[in-house]
């Protein structure tokens, strides 16, 4: 009986009739003969995961393999080929097949009364020669390139939001374009420091926990005893409200004169002086609840540095913009297929996802025992496809 590769189970786990249709809406195959954008997605990916540094390895790999484009439903690459597609077909494409896999793998929580959900950007730096366009994005002599938006759960790593935004934008402008929903505890950094979104927030039916900053104008209405069993870094638990009620440009501060939780607590660094103040919409839960929410925000900071680490995102094969955006969703769809996969090995595998992706750089097309359980999942996973589409 015929096995495919590991390559072949992952792409597998690709809804192929969502990419068709997120294809036919961005028209990203229009006029094209051969190579069209599931043949560049397969590339990319396997780039991706065999951890290739340059369009000609992906071609030299793609070559000694032609045996596996019929199963995987490709053909072969050259290099030129690839680096015009890179600079010509939209980016958007494969930013939509992105989301796709990000609402697969984060609706299989919903079902949870309440989702913690970690937002935070980070840098990605491009300078040099071919990245000149990259200059307008510039915030400082050396801070010149894009940014990486991501939202995560961290109790298992599923992502919940992904975008790719200039560097010059800020945390709070693109998240207030990111889509509000209910049962939510978001947490964040002082970058998405905004009144009324965190208005917005408490009006979708969600919660948040974040920082406020020095100048921050309230007033105490409580100060709350701590308890016993408090987190023994607690300072101080207040019941708030803020007193400014017409910032600066004219604007109306909604959340003015509303009950909110500050949580004082001594720095993560043991910093002496330099308490961190958390502040949130949540009354009835603990302060030691509170700060260890805040605290689940270092987990994205770990994503970012394993996808940095063990992905495509800091080099590049191409130096137009738009082939930089489709190597980092590309990125982001690596990511999310692996989790998919290392779910479809089961028990079979119980190392890290870290050391699942080293055996695919060099075992990429090799055949696995996973038929059994690729059926298994497949029927886990087709509820998700229905909800995607």
């Amino acid at each position: 009986m015929f096995r495919p590769s590991s390559f072949g189970d992952i792409l597998k786990l690709l809804p192929r009739e969502k990419v068709a249709t997120l294809v036919q809406k961005r028209q990203a195959d229009f006029r094209t003969r051969c190579f069209f954008t599931w043949d560049h997605l397969v590339a990319m990916l396997g780039g991706q995961l065999a951890n290739l540094d340059s369009l000609r390895d992906i071609e030299n790999l793609f070559g000694e393999h032609k045996s596996q484009h019929y199963h995987l439903h490709c053909k072969g690459v050259k290099k030129s080929t690839l680096a015009d597609a890179n600079n010509s077909r939209d980016y958007r494409v494969f930013a939509d097949i992105a989301q796709a896999l990000v609402a697969m793998d984060g609706g299989k929580n919903k079902q949870a009364k309440q989702l913690l959900s970690v937002l935070d950007s980070s840098p990605i730096q491009l300078s040099g020669r071919g990245h000149e366009w990259a200059e307008k994005s510039r915030q400082r002599q050396y801070n010149q390139g894009l940014k990486l938006h991501l939202m995560m759960m961290p109790d298992d790593g599923a992502l919940d939001y992904a975008n790719i935004t200039d560097m010059n934008i800020n945390d709070i402008t693109d998240a207030q374009n990111m889509p509000l929903e209910s049962d939510r505890i978001y947490v964040f950094d002082k970058g998405y420091f905004d009144y009324n979104w965190w208005h917005d927030i408490c009006e979708a039916g969600s919660h948040f926990v974040t920082r406020i900053k020095k100048n921050t104008a309230f007033r105490v209405l409580e100060t709350r005893q701590l308890r016993a069993d408090e987190d023994g870094n607690i300072i101080k638990d207040q019941i708030i409200e803020l007193s400014n009620k017409k910032p600066r440009g004219g604007k109306t501060n909604k959340l003015a004169g509303r009950k909110l939780r500050l949580v004082e607590i001594e720095h993560p660094s043991g910093k002496k002086g330099q308490p961190f103040y958390i502040i949130s919409d949540m009354l009835e839960v603990t302060a030691s609840e509170i700060a260890e929410y805040y605290k689940q925000r270092w987990s994205i900071e770990l994503l970012f540095k394993w996808l940095k680490q063990n992905l495509k995102i800091k080099s590049f094969m191409g130096e137009s913009k738009n082939a930089v955006l489709i190597q980092i969703f590309v990125a982001i769809i690596a990511y999310l297929l692996v989790r998919m996969y290392k779910k479809l090995l089961g028990n079979s595998f119980k190392g890290r996802l870290k050391d699942l992706l080293v055996i695919l750089k060099t075992g990429l097309f090799q055949r696995r025992d996973v038929y059994d359980k690729r059926r298994t999942i497949q029927s886990e996973i087709q509820p998700m496809l229905m909800d995607a589409a």
